[in-house]
């Protein structure tokens, strides 16, 4: 399976990727709040119902991938167990 490595390093990207931003967005929410104006603020809730679109995208992904990891290797422990 030529495609399995690929598959697996861009999950690995999306789970670093997604840690970092989750860490700023942390950090910095605040302070955001306190300075944003109001021309900030409607483009932040832009992007924030658009990642929230992705965000609920992902997890039926997730859903239908973990389905067919348990339909194809039943033998294969999962990693949760």
């Amino acid at each position: 399976m030529s495609d399995a490595q690929p598959f697996l390093d861009n999950l690995e990207n999306l789970r670093v990727v997604s840690s970092v931003a989750l860490e700023y967005v942390q950090d910095r929410r605040d302070e955001f709040a306190k300075s944003a104006t109001g021309v900030h603020a409607r483009r932040a809730e832009k992007v924030i119902h658009q990642l929230r679109v992705v965000i609920g995208e992902l997890e039926k992904e997730f859903a239908v991938l973990e389905y067919l990891l348990g339909e194809s290797s039943p033998s294969v422990p999962r990693a949760d167990t």
